[in-house]
């Protein structure tokens, strides 16, 4: 992996909020409410202006209903590559299923698809 400069993680980490921000409908006012900031704050993070502390950015990805690994997973050279949207909306549709059995159920399929991939 290129070596990155400390604010360019900010700046790429401050990218992710925003484009997520925007595709949840939040407006930068209601992001700064859950996490306990101002909304110039925010446009700081977005900006790649101000360092995020790590609370502050494990509120963040509560608010946008995502893991801090979103925001994280490009910087760690052992990941694999999956897209940030299907993994954001596999989320999203994950958490909208009610049934506990169903969701035991779908883990234990990508579980099963996983291994016979592998």
């Amino acid at each position: 992996m290129q070596q990155l400069e400390t604010m360019d993680i900010y700046r790429q980490i401050g990218e992710k909020i925003r484009k997520l921000r925007l595709t949840k409908g939040f407006s930068q006012k209601d992001l700064a409410k859950y996490v306990g900031v101002t909304y110039q704050q925010i446009q700081n993070y977005e900006k790649g202006k101000s360092k995020i502390p790590v609370d502050r950015l494990i509120r963040i990805a509560e608010a946008l209903e995502v893991s801090l690994d979103y925001f994280l997973k490009e910087f760690d050279n052992n990941h694999d590559k999956v897209p940030e949207s299907e993994l954001a909306l596999l989320n999203t549709y994950y958490k909208s299923i009610s049934s506990e059995k169903v969701r035991k159920q779908i883990l234990s399929l990508l579980r099963v698809l996983a291994e016979e991939i592998a």
